[in-house]
């Protein structure tokens, strides 16, 4: 699919798989990477039966780490209902600007440790993090970013990896444990390629994993899963999840769009029952609706909102995502 060009000329499309990612983060600066994100929001406007995995919403809402954070804090609530053994961070605290310093004085010692994250959750920068262990390390925090408490997991990490109905665990390797408390020890800063790929061999994460440490439980995985599905009305996405060291609980650290499905070998046959899934029900739902009587000659010439027939109906919004996060422009072919 070729974004720069009319895509009326290169359907009918019945389904279309991306990962926009890194276009999503430039249209909010870019004017050609907006109009980018317009034609396709536009096609998909008025080809109402066209799937798209996944929604364009629900991908903005994970590009942005205040947002992500947002949800999981609601999914917690939930899970605290059902009485799981779910929990997201001990604290997280949304770094907007340096003004914002003087009040983490004393957040931070009631954390002892911290990761600090950029905000936006893509793009090279996005894997660059520190890891702060005192007051002093606040003044290398640069903004704005999301600041989560460090919980030692004894080097492993769980990494979910989400395909439609299916879901698959993976372990890897993760920063090891450090004792609490503040100490003096400088701020470690680290790319989470470098320590948590399955190739890994980091000095951080050079540590024997606990034996006795059970993994995340097959309840709390589909539970976390399923709420998580729910909320976004996505059916590519990862899930990191970390055992608390001390508590054994299970605790959420990040979500990702579309990941690169390492490890999960049966990741191609799972898309294909996926896609194939899709579409059975997608035929089955335009047998018995009428389709627009007209289509336009370009699809930039309309921005009507559609309606969506499950199961590509967004249910995150009924607005678009043009509607929702870019301002109206018009865009010829």
């Amino acid at each position: 699919v070729d974004l720069t060009k009319c895509l009326n000329s290169q359907g009918p499309f019945d389904l279309i798989i991306h990962k926009l990612s890194d276009l999503l983060v430039e249209a909010g600066q870019d004017l050609t990477s907006h109009h980018l994100v317009q034609r396709l929001q536009v096609y998909l406007d008025t080809h109402p039966f066209t799937i798209l995995l996944d929604p364009l919403p629900a991908l903005h809402t994970l590009l942005d780490r205040f947002q992500s954070y947002h949800l999981l804090r609601s999914l917690e609530s939930r899970s605290q209902e059902m009485d799981l053994k779910f929990h997201v961070y001990k604290l997280v605290v949304e770094i907007v600007s340096t003004c914002f310093f003087n009040d983490l004085k004393m957040t931070v010692v009631v954390f002892s440790h911290a990761v600090c994250k950029t905000r936006v959750a893509h793009g090279p920068r996005s894997h660059e993090m520190s890891l702060i262990f005192n007051e002093q390390g606040l003044k290398e925090v640069t903004p704005p970013c999301l600041l989560q408490s460090f919980i030692n997991h004894s080097a492993t990490l769980y990494k979910v990896f989400v395909v439609g109905s299916q879901h698959f665990v993976v372990k890897r390797p993760s920063i090891r444990d450090f004792p609490l408390g503040e100490t003096d020890q400088k701020t470690i800063f680290f790319n989470s390629h470098d320590v948590s790929k399955a190739e890994s061999c980091s000095h951080l994460s050079q540590a024997p994993l606990y034996p006795d440490l059970l993994p995340p439980s097959d309840e709390v995985v589909r539970q976390v899963v399923q709420g998580l599905q729910e909320a976004l009305g996505m059916s590519l996405f990862g899930i990191d999840l970390i055992v608390d060291t001390q508590s054994g609980r299970c605790a959420v650290i990040d979500v990702n769009a579309f990941p690169g499905y390492e490890g999960v070998p049966e990741f191609f046959s799972a898309l294909l029952s996926h896609v194939d899934k899709l579409l059975g029900s997608n035929q089955e739902q335009t047998s018995i609706m009428e389709l627009p009587a007209s289509v336009p000659q370009c699809e930039e010439h309309s921005t009507e909102r559609r309606s969506l027939p499950e199961p590509c109906k967004r249910q995150l919004s009924s607005s678009s995502y043009f509607n929702m996060y870019t301002p109206p422009l018009s865009a010829d072919c």
